[in-house]
């Protein structure tokens, strides 16, 4: 059975996605957000023991794309995922990583 094209629209949004994941350390923090759930850029600094500046500053340009979402409790600003796109790509990294490590057949 043949495959029929994926819209044009769809594969823009995901290359767009694709793009803003080309970065190890906004995938690091995505990971990290999938794992662990909503989180403060604290907790996120804390973990993936790199400098603030820099895990914000992924953290804005995520928002910015609608990847991450914020919500200000008080003091805190809280991150979570807010697109499916992300989750997908790194399920798809983490399935193929066992199969390169031979832990799934």
């Amino acid at each position: 059975m043949k495959s029929k094209l994926l819209p044009e629209e769809y594969l823009c949004t995901m290359a767009e996605a694709i793009k803003l994941l080309g970065h190890p350390q906004r995938l690091r923090i995505l990971e990290y957000l999938d794992l662990n759930g909503e989180s403060t850029v604290t907790a996120i600094v804390e973990n993936l023991k790199a400098p603030q500046g820099a895990i914000s500053q992924q953290l804005n340009r995520m928002r910015r794309a609608g990847l991450v979402s914020a919500q200000r409790r008080g003091r805190q600003v809280l991150y979570k995922i807010s697109a499916i796109n992300p989750v997908t790509i790194l399920n798809c990294l983490r399935r193929q990583y066992n199969i390169d490590q031979g832990e799934d057949k």
